[in-house]
């Protein structure tokens, strides 16, 4: 079920509805019991697009999993249109001309982990999100459910090689801010550096070495309690929360 172009979860289904471009394939398939307010919502949503629901029986649903994960509702979209996301030149044009923020995360496996930065970077204004073609988790039905349907309303790029992404970053001008529990630059001392990538490292290693190499800073964040470090998602809000509200020369 992960590797199918299926989202499920109405708030994630009514946001994919919502902000599909015209003419994209998608099929919406609702659980016959399914009713309320929100249901509504998708179904005229879907109509706006001229998707006309089917109503599916209680062994398909069954199929996807517990109902607190589907919330009898899926939207099945057409082979590559889950994908269709502008390159990474694009995105990092697109970015350096309002003098945004890319999130690049390094290594991420968790897809819950990674739906949530998704949706934090979504929700504070990022510019993109870009992910590692091998040993990263994709964007997958629980990384889009996990974002809140984030995944539908921000950019997201595949790349192939980390550190050739970083390397065209630097030459248009972006700063790259690694994040690190040891890293040499108290959160707090951060210039506003814009435009700028900020690498999220994996949930167990951070960072890879070669990703590291390539920052202009590796910030981290002040800690005051007992806990010395904290979950990827969590440190990705606090961080990108700072680096957004602090707006550069225009």
């Amino acid at each position: 079920m992960e590797n199918e172009k299926l989202i499920f979860g109405r708030n994630p289904v009514l946001e994919y509805l919502r902000g599909a471009a015209p003419g994209t394939v998608m099929e919406l398939l609702i659980a016959e019991n399914a009713h309320g307010k929100i249901i509504e919502a998708i179904i005229a949503a879907a109509r706006e697009k001229k998707i006309t629901p089917r109503y599916m029986g209680r062994d398909f649903f069954t199929g996807i999993g517990a109902s607190a994960r589907h919330q009898g509702v899926a939207l099945r979209l057409h082979a590559g249109a889950h994908d269709a996301r502008q390159g990474a030149a694009a995105t990092l044009e697109k970015a350096a001309e309002k003098k945004g923020v890319i999130v690049l995360m390094d290594h991420i496996t968790d897809p819950h982990n990674a739906g949530s930065i998704i949706r934090t970077a979504e929700a504070l204004g990022c510019s993109g999100i870009v992910i590692p073609g091998s040993h990263a988790s994709g964007v997958t039905p629980t990384v889009v459910k996990s974002s809140a349907g984030a995944t539908a309303h921000v950019e997201i790029v595949q790349v192939s090689n980390v550190s050739f992404f970083l390397e065209e970053a630097k030459k248009r001008g972006f700063w790259i801010i690694g994040t690190a529990d040891q890293g040499a630059t108290s959160l707090k001392e951060l210039p506003a550096v814009r435009p700028c990538v900020v690498v999220i490292g994996s949930e167990d290693a951070g960072m890879r070495r070669l990703t590291a190499e390539r920052c202009d800073f590796i910030v981290r964040i002040p800690l005051a309690g007992r806990i010395s470090s904290l979950n990827a998602s969590v440190a990705a809000g606090i961080v990108l929360y700072e680096v957004m509200n602090r707006q550069p020369d225009l």
